[in-house]
C-alpha cells in the first residue's frame, strides 16, 4: 500500500489590474491536477510589495503594466523585494526583446497571456520555483567556492596550454606584491620569479601537458629577482574539458619556509648531536620500553664488539655480556621501565670485550612520550676503571702513609723517651759521681771524726766514774753528751755505710720467706706503737736472686718508717708480695722513682708491697726523700740516710722502688725485683 503525501502547498501572488485576466489565471491555477496553489491577488505594486514583506510568498505572476508601475522598472522593484522568489512575467504584447532583458536581469519565465493555459501556467510555475531553486543552490556553492578560493592561505592557479595565467586567487596575488588576483591574467611565472625557479616550474607544466599525469606534493625551492628564496610543497594536475581534452594545467601550494627552515635547524642540530654523541668517549645508547637496543654510539658500539648498529638493535644486553653481570644490567632496565625512577652515577662492576675486569659508572634516564608514559630509556656509561684504580692505589698509599705516620709516631716517642732516659741517666751519673764524692768526703770525714769521738767517748767513761752518785745534775750532763757521742757515732757509721762499696752475695731466694723474716724483727716495735700488720704473702713465688741481709736491711728501713710515721696512735701495716706481669702504664713511675736498668712491659717481676695508713709524706717533700740527710721526722730522730742507702740497695739488685702517698691516706712502698 502506497503511503499518501501530501503536495507541497504554495502561495503564489497574483499582481494584475485587470480582473478578467486575473479570473482566467486563478481558472488555470484551480484546473492543476494534484497541486494545490494559495493565489493571492493584488492589483498595484505597492500592494505586491506590501503583501511580500507580509509573508513568505513562494512565486509571483508579475504583469508589467499597472496603475503604479510600467515596463521593466515594475520587474525591476519587485526583484529587489524578494530577490529569492522566483518571478514569473505576464505580458499582453509580443515583445522579444523586453522578454529577454527580462530573463536576463532575473526574471524565471516569460508568458504571453494569450497562449497561457492550465497546463502551460502549471509548467511554467513548477520549473521556475525548481529553477530557483537550482540557482540559489549554486550561486550558494559558488559563493562558498570563491570565499575559500579567495581566503585560504594556499596560492591556486589555473593556466593554459602556454602556462599563462587564467586565474588566480588573492593569496598568490599578495605573494607577488598585487592587489588584485586579475592583474595575473595572461601572466607566467617569469614575470615573477627568477629564472632558475620559472624555467623549472615551466618544465614540470609542459611534462603533465604531455603525459597527462599530475605531480603531487612537489617540495620547491623558490626564488625570487631580489634573490628572495622560500619553500613551497606543490600540486600540479592536467586541466581538461567537458570533453577530457586538456585545456591546460591547474594547481595548489603551499609555504612551507618554516617548516623547511625547522627542517634544516632540527637537521643540524641532529648532525650535531649525532657528532657529539659518536666523538663522546662515553658510551651512549638507548632502549625501548621492552629494553631492546634502538640506537647507540661509536664507543659503545667498540665496547660490544660490532662496527654497525645494525648489529645490536633489536638486541638485549643480554646478547653481549656474561649472563651475570648481563641479568644484573636487564634488571637495572626493567626497573626504570616499569617505575620511572632513573638510575643516577651508579657505579658497578663490567667487563670489556676481551673479558678485562672494568669499573663503569652509569647513568639511566626513562624516555617518556607526550602523555608521560615511559617507552624506553636512555643511558651513558663512562669508564671509571683507571680512576677506581688510581682511587685504590691511593688508598693504599693513605694506609702506608698512615702506618708510617704511626711508626714515626712511635719511633719519635722513642725517641722522645731515650732522651728523657738519657737525661734522666745522666742525671743519675751526675747524681751517682755526686754521691760517690759524697760518699768518698763522708768516709773521710767519718774516720778523721770517729777517732776523736773515741777519745771523748773513752774520757766520759772516766769522768763518769769519777762523778759522784749523787751528783745529778753532773750525772745528767754525763747521760747527754753520752746520747750525743752516740747519735754522731751512728751518723759516722751511715756514712761509712753510705761510702763503703757493696758487694752483693746474691743467690736465688723465695721472696716471701725474706719478708717473714723481717716483719719478724719488727713485731715488739709494731706491737709497741699498737701497729697491726697484716700479712698477704703468696706462696709458691718463683725465686729471685737477691743477697737476703741487703733485701732485709731495706725492709726494715721501710718498715721501721711506716711504723714511726703511724705514731702512737697505731694503725695497719699491711705487706703483700706477688707476681705479675709489667703493663705499659706501670711503666709510668711516681715521683722519685729511678730504675737501675730498664723495664719494659711484659716483664715477669715479684712485687713487695708495704702500705701503712699514716698522715702521709707533704707533696712539696716528696721529691727530696732520697736526698742524703735529708729527713721529715724529729730532730734527733733520724739521720737522712736511710731511703737514701735503701735505693741504693734496691738498685743494686737490678730492681726499683717507688714511694707514693695513698688517695685513701698513708704511704704505698712498691720494690720491683726481676724474675
Amino acid at each position: 500500500m502506497t503511503a499518501n503525501v501530501s503536495p507541497v502547498h504554495r502561495v503564489v501572488l497574483l499582481v494584475e489590474d485587470n480582473p478578467g485576466d486575473a479570473r482566467l489565471l486563478r481558472a488555470h491555477l484551480a484546473d492543476v491536477p494534484g497541486q494545490p496553489f494559495e493565489l493571492v491577488h493584488t492589483t498595484t505594486l505597492a500592494q505586491a510589495l506590501s503583501r511580500i514583506s507580509a509573508g513568505p510568498v513562494d512565486l509571483i505572476l508579475l504583469d508589467l503594466s499597472l496603475p503604479d508601475s510600467k515596463g521593466l522598472e515594475t520587474f525591476r522593484s519587485a526583484n529587489a523585494a524578494a530577490p529569492e522568489v522566483p518571478i514569473i512575467v505576464l505580458s499582453g504584447l509580443e515583445d522579444e526583446e523586453l522578454a529577454i532583458q527580462t530573463v536576463h536581469e532575473g526574471a524565471q519565465d516569460y508568458l504571453n497571456k494569450r497562449d497561457i493555459d492550465s497546463r502551460l501556467l502549471a509548467r511554467a510555475i513548477k520549473y521556475s520555483i525548481e529553477r530557483k531553486l537550482v540557482e540559489d543552490a549554486l550561486a550558494h556553492e559558488r559563493d562558498l567556492f570563491y570565499t575559500i578560493f579567495d581566503n585560504v592561505p594556499d596560492r591556486i592557479f589555473i593556466k593554459d596550454l602556454d602556462s599563462r595565467f587564467l586565474k588566480a586567487n588573492r593569496s598568490l596575488a599578495l605573494r607577488f606584491g598585487l592587489a588584485d588576483p586579475r592583474e595575473l591574467i595572461g601572466r607566467s611565472d617569469s614575470d615573477f620569479f627568477a629564472p632558475e625557479h620559472a624555467g623549472s616550474a615551466l618544465e614540470d607544466e609542459r611534462e603533465i601537458l604531455r603525459t597527462g599525469r599530475a605531480i603531487l606534493d612537489k617540495v620547491e625551492r623558490e626564488t625570487m629577482p631580489d634573490g628572495a628564496v622560500n619553500w613551497v610543497i606543490t600540486s600540479k594536475l592536467p586541466l581538461r574539458d567537458k570533453q577530457g581534452r586538456l585545456t591546460g594545467t591547474f594547481g595548489i601550494s603551499r609555504d612551507v619556509t618554516a617548516l623547511k627552515n625547522a627542517e634544516q635547524a632540527l637537521g643540524a642540530e641532529r648532525n650535531l648531536l649525532r657528532n657529539l654523541i659518536d666523538n663522546i668517549p662515553d658510551y651512549i645508547y638507548a632502549k625501548d620500553v621492552g629494553c631492546l637496543y634502538t640506537l647507540d654510539n661509536e664507543a659503545h658500539r667498540r665496547l660490544l664488539g660490532v662496527s654497525r648498529i645494525e648489529e645490536i638493535v633489536s638486541k638485549k644486553v643480554t646478547d653481549f655480556f656474561p649472563s651475570e653481570l648481563s641479568r644484573k644490567y636487564d634488571a637495572d632496565d626493567q626497573t626504570i621501565v616499569r617505575t620511572g625512577q632513573p638510575l643516577i652515577n651508579h657505579e658497578e662492576p663490567a667487563v670489556d670485550r676481551s673479558g678485562n675486569p672494568r669499573w663503569h659508572c652509569t647513568t639511566k634516564i626513562p624516555l617518556r612520550d607526550a602523555d608521560g608514559v615511559v617507552n624506553g630509556l636512555v643511558c651513558i656509561t663512562r669508564d671509571i676503571t683507571e680512576t677506581k684504580l688510581a682511587q685504590s692505589r691511593l688508598e693504599k698509599a693513605n694506609a702506608e702513609l698512615a702506618r708510617n705516620r704511626e711508626e714515626l709516631l712511635r719511633a719519635l716517642t722513642e725517641l722522645q723517651t731515650s732522651h728523657r732516659q738519657l737525661r734522666e741517666a745522666q742525671g743519675q751519673l751526675i747524681q751517682a759521681e755526686k754521691m760517690q764524692s759524697i760518699g768518698r768526703l763522708a768516709a773521710g770525714v767519718a774516720h778523721e771524726v770517729k777517732n776523736p769521738l773515741a777519745i771523748i767517748r773513752m774520757g766520759l767513761d772516766h769522768l763518769s766514774a769519777e762523778v759522784r752518785a749523787d751528783n745529778a745534775e753532773a750525772q745528767l750532763t754525763l747521760k747527754d753528751m753520752t746520747e750525743a757521742i752516740q747519735r754522731a757515732d751512728g751518723i759516722i757509721l751511715g756514712l761509712l755505710d753510705f761510702a763503703r762499696p757493696h758487694e752483693l752475695n746474691a743467690r736465688p731466694h723465695e721472696i716471701s720467706g725474706v719478708v717473714e723474716q723481717s716483719v719478724a724483727m719488727v713485731r715488739y716495735a709494731a706491737r709497741q706503737s699498737k701497729v697491726k700488720i697484716v700479712r698477704e704473702l703468696e706462696a709458691g713465688l718463683p725465686e729471685v736472686w737477691v743477697d737476703p741481709d741487703k733485701i732485709k736491711q731495706v725492709l726494715l728501713n721501710v718498715l721501721t718508717n711506716a711504723i714511726q710515721a703511724m705514731g702512737s696512735g697505731g694503725g695497719n701495716l699491711t705487706v703483700r708480695t706477688r707476681l705479675r706481669v709489667l703493663e705499659d702504664g706501670d711503666l709510668e713511675r711516681g715521683t722519685g722513682a729511678r730504675l737501675a736498668q730498664p723495664f719494659h712491659a711484659g716483664d715477669r717481676v715479684v712485687v713487695i708491697e708495704v702500705k701503712d695508713n699514716g698522715p702521709g709524706i707533704p707533696q712539696d717533700k716528696l721529691e727530696h726523700i732520697y736526698d742524703p740527710f735529708f729527713t721529715t721526722k724529729e730532730p734527733g730522730k733520724g739521720t737522712g740516710l736511710g731511703l737514701t742507702v735503701t735505693r741504693k740497695l734496691v738498685e743494686m739488685h737490678g730492681g726499683a722502688i717507688e714511694i707514693r702517698n695513698r688517695k685513701s691516706g698513708g704511704v704505698a712502698v712498691t720494690i720491683w725485683l726481676k724474675v
